[in-house]
């Protein structure tokens, strides 16, 4: 009998998410965030809630700049983000011969993680993010951070991140990593070895 505690592999239950992301030319980004012909497989209604919350969780993290009409007909923030949904949706419905290839760094990050862990039902038993945060803005880093955090309360998830190491802000004047309120414990290694470091 396998212990409760035990994943065997592999497992969809253990997801990682690397530095170097694959994506097809001459596809559909709808279908390979997916997996599946979106357009053939499904009748129109479920297409376009398909396509509707993959567009509303690349949106929730900033994945396309707001546009303002101009200053005599500015949005409300409401309407500007329904804006950019839509145009997501049409784009995201779109051919591409190298769709990711037109993405910032960011957000292909953005994209890999809507497709590998927000479109989940529940966040995986265990991910690993290696280096996923590197090309994100400050902003941005802070909202994925969250999202993660607010998402994968009871999984666990660890991050190989490069920060900089602070100093705590008591007495002791230790080394200490930022945790950015994201962080509950750091490994840091250095020199071949694991060290335990605290965060601040």
């Amino acid at each position: 009998e396998i212990p409760a505690t035990s994943i065997v592999m592999p497992s969809p239950e253990i997801v990682e998410i690397s530095q170097t992301f694959y994506w097809p030319l001459y596809s559909t980004p709808i279908d390979w965030i997916h997996q599946k012909h979106i357009s053939s497989e499904l009748d129109d209604s479920e297409r376009d809630s398909c396509v509707r919350r993959v567009a509303t969780e690349l949106q929730s993290l900033s994945f396309a700049a707001v546009k303002a009409e101009d200053s005599s007909q500015s949005l409300s923030s409401e309407s500007s983000t329904e804006a950019a949904i839509q145009d997501l949706m049409t784009e995201l419905q779109t051919e591409k011969e190298d769709w990711f290839s037109t993405l910032s760094g960011g957000q292909k990050s953005k994209v890999e993680l809507v497709r590998r862990v927000f479109l989940r039902e529940s966040c995986p038993s265990v991910l690993l993010i290696d280096e996923t945060f590197a090309p994100l803005d400050p902003a941005s880093k802070s909202d994925v951070m969250s999202r993660l955090k607010a998402f994968c309360s009871d999984s666990v998830v660890l991050v190989i991140y490069h920060t900089d190491v602070g100093t705590s802000s008591d007495e002791t004047d230790e080394e200490c990593v930022p945790s950015s309120g994201f962080f509950t414990h750091n490994l840091h290694v250095m020199n071949n070895h694991l060290v335990n470091r605290s965060v601040c």
